[in-house]
C-alpha cells in the first residue's frame, strides 16, 4: 500500500488512518476459518505496529497550536489504549484463547482505531509520525476476516 504524503501536517495521518479502515474491509460475507497460529502471528504484528505508533506520538510535540492540542492528546491516548489492547489480544491468543474469547478485544481495538482517526482529522501531525499508522492498518487488514464478516449487500440498510 502506498500512502501519498502531503505538505499539510495532519492530513497524512488522516490518510493513513482512513486507509486502515478502507483496507481492513473483509473479502467475503463469512468469517475466515480460524487458524490460531496465523491469527497469533497477525496479532503480534499489530502489537508491534501499535507500539511503534505510540512511541512516535509519545513526546510532547512542539509544533502543535492550542487548537490542535486536545485532538492530538486524545488521538495519542486512543493509540495508547489500542497498544495495550493489542498486547492483551496477543497474550490471550498465545494462551490458546480463540475467536469467541478474543473478539471483544478486537472490537475494542477497532473502536479505538476509529476514534484515533476522528481525532487525527483535527490535529496537525507530521508525516514521519503518520507513516507509523500504515502498519497498524495492515495488521488489522489481516486480522479482520477472522473476527468480522461483511454483511450481505442485500441486507445493508442502504440496499433497501
Amino acid at each position: 500500500m502506498t500512502i501519498r504524503t502531503t505538505s499539510k501536517p495532519g492530513l497524512g495521518l488522516l490518510a493513513a488512518l482512513a486507509a486502515c479502515l478502507f483496507l481492513a474491509a473483509p473479502a467475503s460475507a463469512e468469517l475466515a476459518r480460524w487458524d490460531q497460529d496465523r491469527v497469533t502471528s497477525y496479532a503480534e504484528e499489530l502489537a508491534t505496529a501499535t507500539q511503534e505508533l505510540y512511541r512516535a506520538l509519545g513526546s510532547r510535540p512542539t509544533y502543535l497550536n492550542q487548537a490542535n492540542q486536545r485532538a492530538y492528546y486524545q488521538a495519542r491516548d486512543d493509540v495508547r489504549v489500542m497498544n495495550s489492547s493489542a498486547k492483551h489480544l496477543l497474550s490471550k491468543l498465545k494462551d490458546g484463547e480463540g475467536r469467541d474469547e478474543t473478539a471483544p478485544i478486537f472490537k475494542r481495538i477497532r473502536l479505538l482505531q476509529r476514534s484515533a482517526q476522528d481525532e487525527g482529522r483535527k490535529a496537525s501531525i507530521p508525516e514521519d509520525i503518520m507513516d507509523k499508522a500504515a502498519p497498524v492498518g495492515g495488521s488489522l487488514l489481516k486480522l479482520r476476516p477472522y473476527y468480522e464478516a461483511e454483511p450481505d449487500p442485500d441486507t445493508r440498510p442502504e440496499a433497501r
